[in-house]
C-alpha cells in the first residue's frame, strides 16, 4: 500500500501561529516606522513655520520707515510701517513753498493716491498723526533728468518739515500699518494667519546706542501634537537713522 505524505493538524495550527507571530511583529514594525514618520514631520512642520515667519518678518523690518516700529498688546503685537520709496531731498521747503525737489533711489512706478512723504520721523505716531506735523500728503510729482519734483497741497504747518535729516533721506509711505501678533494659537499678520501651532511668545525693541540701531528681539514658542515644545529666538536690527 502506498503512503500518502501530508501535514497534521498539529503541524498547520503550529505553521499558522508562527504566521501570525510575525505578521504582528511586521505590522508593529511598520506601524512604529510609520508614526516616527508621522513625529518627524509634525517636528518638521514647526520648524518650517518658524523659519517662514522670522525670514518674512525679518526682510519686511528692514525695509520699513525708521522709528516706525511699535510693540503692544503686551509685548504680543509689533507694527510697522513700510516705505514705498525713499529719497535723497535737495533742500528743505521754505515757508509756504508747496514742493520739494528729491532723488529717488528706485525707478519703478507706484500709484501715489493716499501717500505720504515725512522727514525725520521719530515714532510711529509722526507717520499717522497730523496733529504732529512731520509729514505732507503727496499730491503730484514731476520728473526731469534725475530729479523728480514731489508736489503737496498747503503744509500742515510752515515750513513743511520742522527738523531735517543728517542722511538727507526722505521716504514715501502709505499710513497703514502692518501688524504682527501671536494671538488664539498662531500668529498673524494683519489678520491673515500665518503660523499655527503657537503656544506664546512675544516681542521687545531694545533701545539703538551710539554703536548700533535699535533691536527687536522675537520668542516664539511651539508646542506640537506630541505635547513638545521649542523654543526659537531671533533678533532683528531695525533701521532707525532717518
Amino acid at each position: 500500500m502506498k503512503r500518502i505524505d501530508g501535514f497534521t493538524l498539529i503541524e498547520l495550527i503550529l505553521t499558522i501561529v508562527v504566521v501570525g507571530i510575525v505578521a504582528l511583529a511586521a505590522s508593529n514594525t511598520l506601524l512604529l516606522g510609520f508614526q516616527s514618520y508621522n513625529d518627524s514631520i509634525d517636528r518638521q512642520d514647526n520648524q518650517m513655520q518658524a523659519k517662514f515667519i522670522i525670514e518674512k518678518l525679518s526682510r519686511e523690518l528692514r525695509h520699513a520707515v525708521p522709528n516706525s516700529v511699535e510693540i503692544s498688546g503686551n509685548g504680543r503685537c509689533v507694527s510697522f510701517i513700510p516705505v514705498e520709496a525713499s529719497a535723497f531731498y535737495l533742500t528743505l521747503p521754505a515757508v509756504n513753498q508747496k514742493q520739494i525737489d528729491t532723488v529717488l533711489l528706485s525707478n519703478e512706478a507706484f500709484n501715489l493716491d493716499g501717500h505720504r512723504l515725512v522727514i525725520n520721523p521719530s515714532s510711529q505716531a509722526d507717520l499717522i498723526n497730523e496733529s504732529n506735523h512731520r509729514f505732507v500728503n503727496i499730491e503730484s510729482m514731476t520728473r526731469s533728468g534725475g530729479v523728480s519734483t514731489i508736489n503737496f497741497p498747503s503744509a500742515l504747518n510752515n515750513p513743511a518739515f520742522i527738523s531735517s535729516s543728517v542722511s538727507e533721506r526722505a521716504f514715501i509711505y502709505s499710513p497703514n500699518p502692518i501688524e504682527y501678533c501671536i494671538q488664539l494659537g498662531g500668529v498673524f499678520r494683519s489678520g491673515i494667519q500665518l503660523a499655527n501651532q503657537v503656544s506664546s511668545g512675544n516681542f521687545t525693541v531694545a533701545s539703538a546706542s551710539v554703536n548700533r540701531n535699535s533691536m527687536m528681539k522675537m520668542i516664539l514658542v511651539f508646542e506640537n501634537d506630541l505635547g513638545e515644545t521649542t523654543h526659537y529666538q531671533h533678533d532683528v536690527q531695525v533701521i532707525n537713522v532717518p
